[in-house]
């Protein structure tokens, strides 16, 4: 069963959905084992997701008897807000942590008004990021973690920005950078093009500065024992995937199992597809899907593995820390 919600926290009014199957939940107060789930879409994402993926996992687990929660944070969706005016500012907002205090605020309300043990707290893309932000408040509340697809990269200035002409923001990735550069210098017709004069010539700069500050990033990271990361990284992000990490939180990734996607991951020190039961990971690739995972049987098999995952680290009735 679907039921609206509209909560006051920490000063926004967000909007959401429970799915319960249960008739009334328990009274506020009141004893209660049972364990939720909190889903968190991205940026401009409807509460569904694309093609219902959020909803469908919802009613997996609803079926399960987890009652689970679908949240729009502040300026997303239903809930109302104020947001940058372009979206890549937006989605800058968002990797860094804006709806962090309102996650933490929402978490504490949710575990009080439905009497709950606890929360697993996951996301799609950048709501996966916000979902991990809910370990930075320790709270003994947040049981586990379930991450589809995260994103590891800020949404990153092009060029140095001054009061006057704040620099556009970008999403390419340096590995984006250099797969490009090799793709040109190999191709005639690039060169051809170049040659003639019917070339970016900004567009190739960009790419051979990009090749020049990777070098020397290498170059200067010689003899270092730490992994060395693309500038566009973002470091908050990793803080709180190592602080899960070091608690031991049950966390669970999904994402596109293409070489393209596991080199994004590699590059930023992860290791996609492998598991780490010292720290209590699983993580799950799918293969010949995109990005939105519901093609190839994506949607069917994310709501299967969630679902699988869910049930085997918090049976019904019990909290695992």
């Amino acid at each position: 069963m679907r039921k609206a919600l509209q909560l006051d926290i920490a000063g926004h009014r967000l909007f959401g959905t429970l799915h319960d199957r249960a008739p009334l939940p328990p009274q506020s107060g009141t004893t209660s084992e049972r364990i939720g789930v909190l889903l968190m879409s991205f940026g401009q994402q409807p509460r569904s997701w694309v093609g219902d993926l959020g909803s469908s996992i919802a009613d997996r687990l609803e079926e399960q008897g987890y009652p689970t929660f679908r949240f729009d944070m502040p300026g997303l969706g239903d809930s109302p807000g104020d947001i940058p005016v372009h979206l890549e500012e937006l989605w800058r907002d968002i990797l860094s942590g804006a709806h962090e205090v309102a996650l933490h605020a929402l978490c504490e309300d949710l575990v009080r008004r439905f009497s709950l043990k606890g929360l697993v707290v996951g996301g799609f893309c950048g709501g996966a990021v916000t979902a991990l932000y809910a370990i930075n408040s320790r709270s003994p509340q947040i049981l586990g973690l379930v991450l589809l697809e995260p994103e590891i990269a800020l949404v990153r200035t092009s060029s140095p920005s001054t009061a006057a002409t704040p620099a556009p923001l970008t999403v390419d990735s340096t590995l984006e950078v250099l797969d490009i550069l090799k793709t040109r210098i190999c191709s005639l017709e690039s060169w051809r093009r170049l040659l003639k004069g019917n070339s970016d010539l900004k567009f190739w700069g960009k790419l051979w500065y990009g090749l020049l500050d990777f070098t020397m990033r290498k170059l200067s990271n010689i003899g270092r024992r730490k992994k060395l990361l693309p500038p566009e990284t973002n470091h908050r992000m990793l803080n709180a995937w190592l602080l899960a990490r070091r608690l031991r939180i049950p966390t669970l990734v999904v994402s596109v199992g293409t070489p393209n996607r596991s080199k994004y991951y590699q590059a930023y020190g992860l290791q996609p597809g492998v598991a780490d039961l010292k720290s209590a990971l699983q993580w799950i690739e799918i293969p010949n899907t995109t990005h939105a995972m519901l093609t190839g049987g994506a949607k069917e098999a994310v709501g299967k593995y969630t679902e699988a995952w869910i049930s085997e680290n918090f049976p019904l009735g019990t909290s695992k820390r």
